[in-house]
Formats: C-alpha cells, sequence, structure tokens
C-alpha cells in the first residue's frame, strides 16, 4: 500500500480535502486513488511518494530503460493507393 506526502502551497494550510487531513500546510495519504493524486497536482499541491510499496504516482515519466515507441508512419504512406 503506498503512501503520499501531499505539500499545500501555501504554508500553514490546514483542515480536511479530499480525506488528506492537513496539518502546517503537509498531509500523508495511504494508498490514494489515482485521480485524488492528479487532483492534488493539477492544483499546485507537491505530491511525494513515502514508500516504493506500489506502483510510481500516474504521472511519473516513464523508466528510463523502457524501449522507445516506434515512429510514426508519414501521412502520405497512410493513404491506400486506388486501383484503376
Amino acid at each position: 500500500m503506498p503512501a503520499f506526502e501531499i505539500t499545500a502551497p501555501e504554508e500553514g494550510r490546514g483542515g480536511q480535502l479530499l480525506g488528506a487531513h492537513f496539518r502546517d500546510g503537509r498531509a500523508t495519504l495511504d494508498d490514494p486513488s489515482p485521480g485524488v493524486l492528479l487532483w492534488f497536482r493539477r492544483h499546485g499541491f507537491t505530491v511525494d511518494q513515502v514508500d516504493d510499496d506500489g506502483p510510481p504516482p500516474p504521472t511519473a515519466p516513464p523508466a528510463p530503460n523502457a524501449p522507445p515507441k516506434p515512429a510514426g508512419r508519414s501521412r502520405s504512406r497512410s493513404k491506400t493507393a486506388k486501383e484503376g
């Protein structure tokens, strides 16, 4: 079960937001949904994974050893030739 530390964009924030209990601008969430993490990121919060038990956050860049994507086909080659 991965845990994440959420840091508010403004210091001193307190209270509850999306199930996170903030104290002094920080909160820890255990196993939050990907949508909750994305919401916090979109609204200026910093999201850091604090353990390595699960997959990386949903917006993490691909691993450096991931195979490259194949090149796309040019537009002219994607059309089929008409037989006449």
